[in-house]
């Protein structure tokens, strides 16, 4: 080897590892994490399960199931998420948890239950991890009328108001269908900071008006069951109109 070509070899070695270096793939962006809360509340203070209020007519009331779907939620031009089940008991006040922009998502709009294109879905069929799947939906999806339970309010009442506590009255509300799903809608909504490249959206539940919003309330001693059975129809789409005035922002 000359000392002409020495000298370019020496050359060359740093720019072909210069070269290399150009094409290292850069680490990707952190994802933002977006959690959707929703808190049961019943007037101006927050509600637990098994916690005794007492409703506008007077009876105390223990409620002792909350549960709901969400479907096909999108922001301004995105989608946030296409199923989400609230199950106060078992997990406290989440609803989703997902990555975006929370930039995307200053108004929400979507669908209180199950949107009806996945609504008679094999249920089985869903990826585990998937809110619709059976092993996650469990008691939320009926058996013997293929499609899901949009939402559950189970509630123990004393209705005699006799200083004795006997809260042996049980209301049931199990309602669901293709015809009885609400449209929901938020604007100008606040992601609030809630740890590093984390956002969270609180929403609220107010079963003080789920019973009465101010223009119809529930008669609890005549009004406490449906489970979307013929002749039905009335009071399941009380239900759920009902709880969809209940929800807004917190």
């Amino acid at each position: 080897m000359t000392r002409y070509t020495r000298y370019i070899f020496l050359i060359a070695i740093p720019l072909l590892f210069a070269c290399n270096d150009d094409e290292v793939t850069p680490p990707p962006t952190e994802q933002i994490a977006l959690n959707v809360t929703l808190q049961p509340y019943f007037g101006a203070n927050t509600l637990q399960l098994d916690q005794i209020v007492t409703t506008p007519e007077g009876y105390d009331i223990q409620f002792t199931e909350l549960k709901c779907y969400f479907s096909s939620f999108v922001g301004t031009s995105k989608p946030l998420f296409d199923a989400a089940l609230f199950d106060y008991r078992e997990r406290g006040t989440a609803v989703f948890n997902g990555y975006g922009n929370p930039d995307d998502f200053k108004s929400l709009s979507g669908l209180l239950g199950v949107d009806s294109a996945y609504n008679h879905d094999d249920p089985s069929a869903f990826p585990n991890d998937n809110p619709l799947n059976i092993m996650i939906a469990n008691d939320m999806h009926w058996d013997w009328n293929p499609g899901y339970i949009f939402l559950k309010v189970e509630a123990k009442v004393d209705t005699l108001n006799d200083g004795v506590p006997n809260f042996n009255h049980f209301v049931i509300f199990h309602v669901g269908s293709d015809a009885i799903t609400q449209n929901l809608s938020f604007n100008n909504l606040t992601w609030n900071p809630s740890g590093q490249n984390t956002y969270t959206l609180p929403l609220k539940l107010d079963m003080k008006t789920f019973l009465n919003n101010g223009i119809t309330s529930f008669d609890l001693k005549n009004e406490f069951t449906s489970h979307n059975m013929p002749g039905q129809e009335v009071i399941s789409l009380k239900v759920i109109q009902h709880l969809k005035q209940a929800l807004s922002p917190l």
